[in-house]
C-alpha cells in the first residue's frame, strides 16, 4: 500500500496494529514520527473508504501543539493526493494559512489537485456542526484539531448526526491521567481510538485514570524504548554537565543570581559543544517571574550584545510570545522557534514555564536547563525536545553514510541536561537529581562516562584498569568529588553500597 510504503519498518508496525485493535497505546520516544503514525492511520482510512464523508479527531493538550499536528497531518493527506476539510476546535486564532498553502502547491506540484480550503478555529457548536454539514455535502472526510478542554463541543455538535466518529487520536495521552482532561475519554465516542505518548503514566489502580486501565485505553500496542530509539538512529544520547557559577553556593544565591547561572551555562556550554553546532538552550524556569527576572537583567543585555538570540514563552500575558523583547502572535512564534532551531550559526536560549515540554518539533536543541523539579513524565518529555537529530546527522544516517554509534562524525553528538552545581545544596533537588539519573538509564547513560564538568571538554574517559580512576582524578579538578557525590550519594541503589573497587569491577 503506497502510505505505508512511506513509513519506517516501525512505523508501520504501529500502524499496522491499528488495523486490528479498536483501542490501544502507542508509546514511541520523541523524535520518533508519532505524527507521521498518526497522519497514516487517517490518510489509509480515507483512502479505504473514498469519497465519503468521514470524522477524524486528532486531540492535544495545547493550542500550539494542535497547530503543529495540524501542519503534519494536512501536509501527509496533501503529499498524498487525499482532499479534505480541516477545523480547529479551540480557543485560538486561525492557522498560518501562508504556510499550508506552500504545503497545498508542494503537492500539486507534484501531480495532486488539492483545492484551497480555508480553515477556522472555533469553539462554537454551532459552526461545528455548520462544517460537518458542509463536508457531508461535499462528501468529503472532515479532520478536527481539538485541545482536549474543548473536545467536548465535537461531541455535542455531533448528537444532530447519525455519523460515527471515525478514530479519535490522542496526542500526548499521558494528560488524559489528569482529572481535568480524564472525562473526554467517556464524553467522545468512536468505534476507534489510539493513545500516543512518549512517557506512559500508571496508577496504583488498573480501574483508575491510569493509562493501565485497559478498558479506557486499551493495550499497549506498540512500545520502543528509548535506548532503541538511540540505536535505530533516531535521537541521541543525554550527557549530563555539571556547571559552577562562581560566588553561588546555596538556594539563596541561586534564587537572586537566576541570571547570572543561565549566563554561566550557557558559555560553558558553549565551550563544551565545540564549533560544530551554535549552542541552543531550553531552559524550564519555575515560574513566569524567573522569565521576567532574566529579561531585565544585564546578563540578558550581554547575551543579545553578542548576538544571542532569546525566546521567551509563557501563558502569563506580561511575558506571552517573546522574541529578542518583541511579543507577536504564538505561529509566528513557533515558526521563528523552528528556524532558529535548524540554523546552525544562530545562538539562542529559551525560556519557557511549561509550554514547550511537549510536541514542539525543534530540533536544534543542544541542551537543556531544568531549573524547576520536574516530574518523569515531564523531564523525559523536556528532554526529548534536545534529543532530536541534528537536521544533517539525520540525512546522513538516513543515506547510511553514519552508523549511530559513529558519535565522532556527528554535529550533534549528545544531549546535554545542565545541572548547576547548587543544587547539591538542596535535599530536595539532590533527590530529583537522582531520579534523573536513574531515568536516563533507559537512554543508555552511564554517569562514570557521560557527566562532564566545566574543568573539562571531552568528557570522563572510560576506566581502562582499576588505578584508572585515580589518574581520572589527578588530571581533572574536582571530578573525583563530582563522580563520588554522582555515583554514591545521588544514585540511591545498590550500587551506592559497593566499595570502590567492587564498582569498578562490576561495570568493567
Amino acid at each position: 500500500m503506497d502510505i505505508l510504503n512511506k513509513l519506517y519498518n516501525y512505523q508501520v508496525d504501529v500502524v499496522t496494529k491499528t488495523f486490528y485493535n479498536q483501542k490501544g497505546i502507542v508509546c514511541l520516544p520523541t523524535g520518533t514520527g508519532k505524527t507521521f503514525c498518526q497522519s497514516a492511520i487517517i490518510a489509509n482510512d480515507i483512502k479505504l473508504n473514498p469519497d465519503q464523508f468521514r470524522m477524524y479527531i486528532v486531540n492535544s493538550p495545547r493550542i500550539l501543539l494542535s497547530y503543529q499536528l495540524l501542519k503534519e497531518v494536512y501536509g501527509f493527506l496533501t503529499s498524498n493526493g487525499i482532499e479534505a476539510r480541516y477545523m480547529f476546535v479551540h480557543s485560538g486564532g486561525k492557522t498560518d494559512e501562508l504556510e499550508l498553502e506552500q504545503l497545498r502547491l508542494n503537492a500539486n506540484d507534484d501531480g495532486h489537485n488539492i483545492p484551497f480550503s480555508q480553515i477556522i478555529s472555533t469553539t462554537s457548536v454551532d459552526d461545528i456542526r455548520q462544517m460537518m454539514s458542509n463536508s457531508k455535502e461535499q462528501e468529503l472526510p472532515l479532520v478536527m484539531f481539538s485541545t482536549y478542554n474543548s473536545a467536548d463541543k465535537i461531541e455535542i455538535a455531533r448528537s444532530n448526526y447519525k455519523q460515527p466518529i471515525s478514530i479519535i487520536l490522542n496526542d500526548e495521552a499521558h494528560y488524559l491521567v489528569q482529572e481535568q482532561f480524564h472525562d473526554i475519554l467517556r464524553t467522545l465516542k468512536s468505534s476507534r481510538c489510539y493513545f500516543f505518548t512518549a512517557t506512559t503514566i500508571n496508577t496504583p489502580s488498573d480501574k483508575g485514570r491510569g493509562m493501565n486501565n485497559k478498558e479506557l485505553y486499551g493495550d499497549v500496542l506498540y512500545s520502543m524504548t528509548p535506548r532503541q530509539a538511540i540505536d535505530l538512529g533516531k535521537m541521541i544520547r543525554p550527557r549530563l554537565h555539571i556547571v559552577k557559577t562562581d560566588g553561588v553556593y546555596n538556594s539563596t544565591d541561586f534564587d537572586k543570581s537566576l541570571s547570572k547561572i543561565i549566563y554561566e551555562a550557557f558559555y560553558q556550554h558553549k565551550k563544551i559543544i565545540g564549533d560544530k553546532l551554535s549552542p541552543k538552550i531550553l531552559v524550564s524556569v519555575k515560574g513566569t517571574m524567573d522569565i521576567k527576572k532574566f529579561l531585565n537583567s544585564n546578563e540578558y543585555k550581554s547575551l543579545r550584545n553578542d548576538d544571542v538570540d532569546i525566546f521567551a514563552i509563557a501563558t502569563n500575558e506580561n511575558v506571552g510570545n517573546q522574541i529578542n523583547g518583541t511579543n507577536m502572535r504564538r505561529q509566528s512564534f513557533l515558526k521563528k522557534l523552528k528556524r532558529s532551531g535548524t540554523n546552525n550559526k544562530k545562538k539562542m536560549i529559551v525560556l519557557h514555564y511549561d509550554i514547550l515540554a511537549e510536541g514542539i518539533d525543534v530540533s536544534g536543541f543542544t541542551g537543556m536547563i531544568p531549573l524547576r523539579t520536574l516530574n518523569k513524565s515531564k523531564f523525559l518529555q523536556t528532554y526529548g525536545r534536545c534529543a532530536r537529530l541534528d537536521h544533517n546527522d539525520r540525512i546522513a544516517l538516513q543515506n547510511n553514510d553514519l552508523k549511530p554509534n559513529e558519535l565522532d562524525k556527528m554535529n550533534k553528538p549528545y544531549a546535554y541536561i545542565i545541572i548547576p552545581n547548587v543544587i547539591h545544596d538542596n535535599d530536595d533537588d539532590k533527590s530529583n537529581l537522582s531520579q534523573l539519573i536513574t531515568e536516563l538509564r533507559s537512554y543508555g547513560f552511564n554517569p562514570s562516562e557521560n557527566i562532564i564538568s566545566a574543568s573539562t571538554v571531552n568528557g570522563i574517559p572510560e576506566i581502562d584498569q582499576l588505578n584508572g580512576l585515580n589518574d581520572i582524578i589527578k588530571k581533572i579538578p574536582n571530578i573525583g568529588q563530582l563522580i563520588e557525590n554522582l555515583e554514591a550519594d545521588i544514585e540511591s541503589e545498590k550500587n551506592a553500597k559497593l566499595t570502590k573497587k567492587d564498582f569498578l569491577l562490576k561495570n568493567l
